[in-house]
């Protein structure tokens, strides 16, 4: 019953992909996302950051969503942004590098790259997955000996799972999209 929910849902995403529909609306969706949940862990329950924060957040952006060293703040600009600041910001920037990248390649070819990219990249998570869920389902007998019941735990674990899975395909797709290189003059081709 779990695997069959899952199993729609990612069917249901890979074939808006295979259909061809344009997923860019997805993928800036996932952008916005990613980088929310990025800014909301560094900040955690504090109103701002101090400047460790700050770097690490930085370093686990930069190079993906944006290039090193596009975004720069002292101790003094960092006190005054909240994480609403910080994500805009950090959005703003993702949405230039992403521009940039259409137009350096024109807007079909990033289309054709979206759909490639998140097509190969949920096909890799997925496989992985449903390996994983065999051996929950293996193992998940044992569970009964610490008084819980395998059921229950199966399908908590199993929806831990498919959220962790979720998201890494997100993440997975986003790095793979930001640092694809595209020759151009070249033609990017969809595997059958």
């Amino acid at each position: 019953d779990v695997m069959n929910k899952q199993r729609e849902i990612i069917y249901e995403q890979r074939q808006q992909v295979l259909d061809g529909l344009d997923i860019k609306s997805t993928i800036q969706h996932m952008v916005e996302t990613s980088i929310s949940a990025k800014v909301g862990q560094a900040f955690g329950e504090r109103p701002t950051l101090d400047m460790a924060s700050w770097r690490e957040l930085l370093r686990s952006l930069e190079g993906v969503f944006f290039a090193k060293g596009a975004i720069s703040l002292d101790e003094d600009a960092l006190g005054d942004k909240t994480a609403q600041d910080l994500t805009d910001l950090f959005l703003e920037k993702a949405k230039e590098t992403y521009e940039a990248k259409e137009k350096e390649i024109t807007s079909p070819v990033m289309r054709e790259l979206e759909r490639v990219i998140m097509l190969r990249v949920v096909d890799e998570y997925w496989m992985d997955h449903i390996d994983a869920m065999q051996e929950l389902r293996q193992g998940i007998g044992l569970r009964a000996y610490g008084q819980n019941d395998p059921k229950v735990e199966y399908k908590r674990e199993g929806y831990e799972m498919f959220e962790r899975m979720i998201a890494a395909i997100q993440e997975e797709t986003l790095r793979r999209i930001f640092l694809a290189r595209i020759q151009v003059g070249g033609e990017v081709k969809r595997e059958r």
